[in-house]
């Protein structure tokens, strides 16, 4: 089925052109019916395709949404409304920082698919980089076949220059044994698909490219 539809760029760029309380006040019911109700339903229609395959990622479709209102307060950047709206489908928070999750972006630029460990504590951090050290050849065939490297390239995020003495020489061989987190992204900059009539699926099939690393990013969360 279709979410978004032309009104919903029109909106978008409108939005883009005038970002103002004036010109959000003045198109509030087309923002309701054409942004806000397709892009929950598709939230909802995206947390049901995943739990097809995961059933542990039990998320209310609420919590998985944002709002379109920015939180200026320590922004340069005071526009008030975003030209973009985040998914983010976590275990059962987006907030769950240590467990993999699922995220994408929809607006008037395009999509982007993503996901990965985000922000996991120290403890599972430093459990996470020393699974990823001792199995780097597993995560590195993972990373390196064709149809992941084709979508998302690479599995990357933030890192600390030096890793803790005691994984030091796991990190001389593996570089990823410093990241604090180990996420993917693609951006798809083509506006029109936001009208694709089988966007969930589309975003669908990006996630299952990278469900093998996924699963292992689940199993190290989880390694003793």
């Amino acid at each position: 089925m279709g979410f978004f539809s032309s009104e919903t760029l029109e909106f978008w760029r409108g939005l883009a052109a005038d970002n103002s309380k004036a010109y959000f006040d003045a198109h509030r019911a087309d923002y309701q019916r054409y942004l806000k109700e397709p892009y929950e339903e598709l939230v909802a229609a995206l947390i049901a395709g995943v739990q097809a395959e995961e059933p542990e990622y039990q998320i209310d479709p609420r919590k998985a949404t944002y709002r379109i209102n920015r939180d200026t307060r320590f922004s340069p950047d005071k526009s008030p409304y975003k030209t973009e709206l985040g998914i983010t489908i976590g275990r059962s928070d987006r907030h769950d920082g240590n467990y993999p999750g699922y995220s994408a972006r929809v607006g008037v630029g395009g999509i982007a698919v993503a996901g990965g460990l985000y922000y996991p504590d120290a403890e599972v951090r430093d459990r996470v980089r020393r699974y990823v050290g001792e199995r780097s050849s597993e995560l590195r065939a993972l990373i390196g076949a064709p149809e992941f490297a084709a979508v998302f390239g690479e599995l990357g995020g933030d890192a600390h220059k030096r890793a803790p003495a005691e994984l030091r020489a796991l990190a001389e061989a593996e570089p990823l044994v410093r990241n604090k987190q180990w996420v993917f992204w693609a951006g798809f900059d083509d506006p029109d698909l936001l009208l694709h009539p089988e966007l969930d699926q589309f975003i669908l099939d990006q996630w299952a490219v990278a469900r093998p690393v996924m699963a292992f990013l689940k199993a190290a969360v989880g390694a003793p």
